[in-house]
C-alpha cells in the first residue's frame, strides 16, 4: 500500500512523487512539422547531476521514470542513466522516435518495461513527410530488432492524428499488427501550447496545416465509426488503446478548435502524482504547464511543494485552467490505484 500517494490524490501537497517524465536531452534527429526540437541545449544536465537528482527522486518515492525529449537515444551516456535507475529498482519506460533503435536496442532494451515508438503515418510517404526525414523503414527495422531480443520489453506505437494522416488511421492499425507490437494508441495534435520547444526554438507549421477543418472532422468521425465495426476485437482486446468513444474525443477536440463545440472534458491529476524535468533542470507540473523552478538553482526538495506548484495543483483539481481544457495528453491516477501503488 502507498498511503503517501493516496494522500497526494486528495490534496495539493505531494508527499511522494511516483512518476517522473525526464527529458534527458532536447536534441532530436528528426524535423517534425509540429515540433521545434532540433539541437541539444547548451548545458544539459551532466551525468553527475543526474545521479544527484536520482537520489532525491528515489528518496521521495519514485516508482516509474519515463524518458522523453528530444530523442533520448541521442544521449551517449543514456545506458549509464538507465543503469543508474535500474540499480534503484525503478520501472523505466522509453518514449522514442525509433530512429536509433536498430543500432541501440541490444544495449538498452533490457532496462525497459515498455518502449513506445512514435510513428505518424501508415505509409512511408506520409510518415517521412511529417517527420522531415526518411525514417519509416529504419524505425520498423528497429522495432523488429527490439522484438527479436531475448526478454524483449513490450513495444507499442503511438500516433498523433492530424490533418495530414487521419485518413490512414486504419492503415496505422494494420501497420501495428504487421510490426508485431503490443498495442497502438492515438493522440490529437497539440497546436496551442508552448510545449515541444515552440516557446524557445522558433516557428513550426501553423495550426491550420495541422488541425482538421469542419469537413475533415466529419470524415474522421465516419472513419472511426467504420473501425468500431470492422475492428471490434482490436478495441475489446486493448490492441487499440482508445475506445471508439475516446477516438471521437479527438474529433471533438478538433471541432472545438473551430469553435463548433466545447472541448471534451479531461480527467487529469498529473501534477499530484508526477512531474516533468527538462534536460536543463526545469521542473514542470506536466508537459504543458509552466515551470515552477529549476533543480540546479533550488534543489529538488524545496521545489516540489512550493507555493507555486501547490496553487497549480489546486487549479488543476478544480479544472480552472484553460490549458487543461485544451489538453491532448492527460494522466489520471485514481485514489485506489495510488493506494495500491499502481505506477
Amino acid at each position: 500500500m502507498n498511503f503517501r500517494a493516496f494522500l497526494n490524490t486528495i490534496s495539493n501537497t505531494a508527499r511522494t512523487l511516483p512518476i517522473v517524465i525526464f527529458y534527458v536531452t532536447e536534441g532530436c534527429n528528426l524535423k517534425c512539422l509540429s515540433c521545434s526540437y532540433r539541437d541539444a541545449l547548451p548545458g544539459e544536465l551532466s551525468f553527475d547531476e543526474i545521479k544527484t537528482l536520482a537520489k532525491s527522486l528515489k528518496a521521495f518515492g519514485l516508482k516509474h521514470i519515463v524518458y522523453s525529449g528530444g530523442e533520448p537515444l541521442l544521449r551517449r551516456d543514456f545506458t549509464d542513466i538507465c543503469e543508474l535507475f535500474s540499480g534503484m529498482k525503478v520501472k523505466q519506460t522509453l518514449l522514442t522516435n525509433g530512429l536509433l533503435l536498430d543500432k541501440r536496442a541490444g544495449d538498452i532494451s533490457k532496462y525497459f518495461t515498455e518502449i513506445i515508438v512514435s510513428i505518424d503515418g501508415g505509409t512511408p510517404g506520409t510518415h517521412n513527410r511529417l517527420r522531415g526525414v526518411n525514417s519509416f523503414e529504419l524505425i520498423l527495422r528497429g522495432i523488429e530488432k527490439t522484438l527479436s531480443l531475448k526478454d524483449a520489453p513490450v513495444v507499442s506505437i503511438r500516433t498523433v492524428l492530424q490533418k495530414n494522416n487521419f485518413r490512414e488511421l486504419g492503415d496505422m492499425i494494420k501497420l501495428a499488427k504487421t510490426a508485431g507490437v503490443k498495442r497502438i494508441s492515438f493522440l490529437a495534435a497539440d497546436v496551442s501550447s508552448d510545449a515541444y520547444g515552440r516557446d524557445t526554438r522558433g516557428k513550426v507549421s501553423d495550426s491550420n496545416s495541422i488541425a482538421l477543418n469542419e469537413n475533415e472532422v466529419e470524415e474522421l468521425r465516419n472513419i472511426i465509426n467504420k473501425l468500431a465495426e470492422s475492428n471490434k476485437n482490436d478495441f475489446s482486446s486493448g490492441f487499440i488503446s482508445e475506445s471508439p468513444a475516446k477516438l471521437h474525443h479527438i474529433a471533438d477536440y478538433y471541432e472545438a478548435l473551430l469553435g463548433k463545440c466545447a472541448f471534451p472534458k479531461n480527467l487529469c491529476n498529473a501534477p499530484m502524482v508526477s512531474a516533468v524535468i527538462t534536460s536543463t533542470g526545469d521542473i514542470h507540473p506536466c508537459f504543458f504547464l509552466p515551470s515552477f523552478g529549476n533543480i540546479r538553482k533550488s534543489g529538488f526538495d524545496p521545489l516540489i511543494n512550493s507555493d507555486s506548484v501547490k496553487s497549480t495543483r489546486r487549479q488543476v483539481r478544480n479544472y480552472e485552467l484553460t490549458r487543461c481544457h485544451e489538453c491532448v495528453c492527460t494522466l489520471y491516477t485514481s485514489t485506489i490505484a495510488a493506494l495500491k501503488d499502481r505506477f
